[in-house]
């Protein structure tokens, strides 16, 4: 587990500093960057449970508002909309993971 959270904590950081070119930069930046904290205090053993639960709500919350513009918008599987949502959804599945062993 240790080293699954240390690549996923490697990505997360990698994946928020990808965001410079991004119109909105510091949004997908913070939510990388909490991601990353999020490993970064599970491997210390201090994984903040009740802060976990806040963000990995946020993260559903937000894929499903990106899910529903991009269905009624007609957008693809590969559109923008699309990927922000994986991406909101690979850190709330990684949080998830984190929540369910810590």
């Amino acid at each position: 587990m240790r080293l699954a959270n240390a690549v996923a904590l490697l990505f997360f950081v990698a994946w928020g500093a990808f965001q410079h070119n991004d119109p909105d930069a510091l949004a997908w930046a913070g939510v990388y960057g909490a991601a990353a904290i999020h490993c970064a205090l599970f491997a210390l053993g201090r994984f903040p449970r009740p802060l976990a639960l806040a963000y990995m709500a946020l993260c559903v919350v937000w894929a499903v508002i990106l899910l529903g513009i991009l269905v009624a918008g007609g957008e693809g599987a590969f559109s923008e909309a699309a990927r922000e949502a994986y991406g909101l959804l690979i850190c709330a599945g990684w949080v998830f993971v984190l929540y369910r062993r810590g």
